[in-house]
């Protein structure tokens, strides 16, 4: 394997070739033959350098068209699989033959993900055995590099090695130059607002300053955290801030950037606001293919976007109950005979448009190399041959982060391939295991007796064996030394002593397995506090989710809103649940204790 040819930009000599050939002397075999009059009619069409099938528009029996062999070759080039493509034409009787000479580029398999240096917070994971090429290694390198610019650094440049491992297994190196880091030191909002600055600074997300420490007066200002600047963290903030206005009712409000300056590393951030005025709303009316026609008179004329906005979820909610993928929402702003520019009066008329239900083809768990498919499987709601119920899919999703076996996983590891012929979708989920070992060293923050003791521990997950209760992977071995141990409960748990080492065998919770796991075996700490354990590990997993219930499961919707001068989205937040506030306390208190306990 050729080091030097593994480094640095992506190999680009394919395309190089690819575009010098495609000249009419290129299209040429030895000499150049005389240009003949008329079209050519293709006779024949070969590929070699591969045995995988490829896609190409140039046909037998068609007329040769120079741009569409190039459109071939740059087709060919962006599936990633080739390393160098040439074609060659050869006159035969009545027509030519068109060959396109391919060279594979090399496929290796991926080792170890290095960041170098790895201080700035770039979440790079991808699971040992992924498929590296050239191709991909430029595309993580490059997201890298995006994904440094959006948090501030705007010259950041991302270089890559791809280094040899063993065999077909490599490293892939990426190398990081940030350079200065700019930080959004103020927001300022200008023009006709209609609503307090502090409450339009509540709406931003990339741009949000937020206070970690209140001011002291006339000493000290408080600890604040400065977000990145990049154009791109401002595109999508004014976004937001649009929604904000259109959800109030100011449909024809305008949000832009007026200007950024940037001094030093600090960016001083202007967007200029015309709210217009405040429509008056005769009536909003929901309706849709599949969707049972709601018409509702507001109180007041005032446009409630979260009566407004549960509508549209619950509809989606149901959407999603039959496999329907396809969801979306068209909201037009019709004003009314009594409209006038200094008191606007309108109806808003929303269409739902659904597509057609799908059924789940195949699941297919990539990355869980020690731990058996039925383990996986045991955390997921869906199965083949289900409808596609996107919420239950999400559901599973969370279901799988909280066995904590892999890193977490979200929508971008998890792809659908559909089919709209069959209406089914295949679930490819990209799975990556965490480390296997582990230690740790942690202290109380205050008193031992309140906070807890002081903790070294050093674990370790047992090797891939068994199924069932008994597969020994999903099993960790631990040894922990405590320091001033005061029992959490006087009667129950662990003797007060200076120092006390533990041996335990744990099986964490997995909501697959339920009463199966969440168990601690520790025969230093005495059956009470095990049986505690388990009991509190069992009530904190089975009562948290129904606490916070479908809180962070549900995505904002998107609604495109049309009125007679412009077309902007409003995005709608999932509502949160009955008594949130008190249950995400009660959700809270419950681990807090479960960490006091140490589960």
């Amino acid at each position: 394997m050729d080091r030097q040819l593994l480094n640095g930009p992506l190999h680009m000599r394919g395309i190089f070739l690819s575009i010098l050939l495609l000249t009419p002397a290129a299209f040429a075999e030895g000499p150049v033959a005389p240009v003949e009059s008329g079209p050519s009619i293709i006779k024949a069409v070969r590929v070699a350098g591969t045995s995988s099938p490829v896609d190409l528009k140039t046909q037998v029996g068609q007329r040769f068209d120079v741009s569409i062999v190039q459109g071939d070759v740059h087709r060919l080039w962006a599936t990633g699989r080739f390393d160098d493509i040439r074609v060659d034409t050869k006159p035969q009787e009545d027509g030519t033959a068109v060959m396109f000479s391919v060279v594979e580029m090399p496929q290796y398999l991926l080792h170890t993900l290095k960041v170098e240096p790895s201080t700035f917070g770039l979440q790079m994971n991808l699971p040992e055995g992924t498929p590296i090429t050239q191709l991909r290694a430029h595309q993580i390198a490059n997201q890298a590099q995006q994904s440094l610019r959006s948090d501030g650094f705007r010259n950041a440049t991302v270089d890559y090695d791809i280094v040899p491992f063993l065999g077909q297994k490599v490293d892939l190196h990426l190398n990081i130059d940030a350079g200065e880091r700019i930080r959004v030191k103020q927001v300022e909002f200008t023009g006709d607002t209609a609503f307090d600055p502090k409450e339009l600074r509540g709406t931003l997300h990339a741009l949000k300053i937020k206070r970690v420490t209140p001011p002291i007066p006339g000493v000290w200002d408080g600890w604040r955290l400065y977000p990145g600047y990049s154009p791109e963290s401002v595109q999508g903030d004014l976004a937001l801030l649009r929604s904000y206005y259109m959800s109030k009712g100011y449909f024809d409000a305008t949000v832009k950037a007026d200007d950024v300056e940037i001094a030093q590393k600090a960016a001083h951030v202007k967007i200029k606001v015309e709210a217009g005025q405040l429509y008056h709303v005769r009536t909003w009316q929901v309706s849709g293919n599949g969707v049972p026609t709601k018409v509702v008179h507001p109180l007041n004329g005032l446009m409630r976007s979260q009566n407004y906005c549960s509508t549209l979820f619950v509809a989606r909610r149901e959407a999603e109950h039959e496999g329907i993928l396809d969801f979306t929402v068209n909201m037009q702003v019709q004003p009314t005979a009594e409209s006038t520019p200094e008191a606007p009066e309108a109806n808003l008329a929303t269409t739902i448009q659904r597509g057609s239900p799908y059924h789940v083809g195949r699941i297919e768990f990539n990355g869980n190399r020690h731990f058996t498919e039925a383990t996986v499987r045991s955390n997921f709601l869906l199965d083949e041959g289900d409808l596609l119920d996107e919420h239950v899919l999400r559901k599973s999703m969370a279901r799988l982060n909280e066995a904590n076996l892999f890193q977490p996983i979200n929508e971008r590891n998890t792809i659908l391939h559909t089919d709209p012929n069959t209406h089914i979708a295949d679930i490819d989920i990209r799975l990556m295991e965490r480390k296997r070992g582990s230690w740790n060293i942690s202290g109380p923050v205050g008193p031992a007796s309140v906070a807890g003791p002081l903790e070294a521990s050093i674990r370790t997950q047992l090797p891939a064996w068994g199924r069932g209760l008994l597969e020994a992977s999903t099993y960790t071995v631990s040894l922990t030394m405590f320091a001033f141990v005061h029992p959490l409960i006087p009667g129950i748990g662990l003797p007060k002593i200076p120092f006390l080492p533990i041996a335990a065998l744990n099986r964490p919770y997995t909501p697959g397995e339920g009463w199966k796991s969440g168990f601690m075996i520790a025969p230093q700490l005495g059956w009470e506090y095990i049986v505690m354990g388990y009991g509190l590990t069992q009530l904190r997993h089975r009562l948290t989710p129904v606490l916070t219930g479908d809180r962070g499961l549900e995505p904002e919707l998107a609604v495109t809103v049309e009125t007679p001068a412009t077309q902007t989205t409003m995005f709608c937040q999932p509502p949160a649940p009955r008594y949130y506030p008190v249950r995400n306390a009660l959700a809270m208190a419950l681990g807090f204790v479960a960490s006091m306990s140490g589960l």
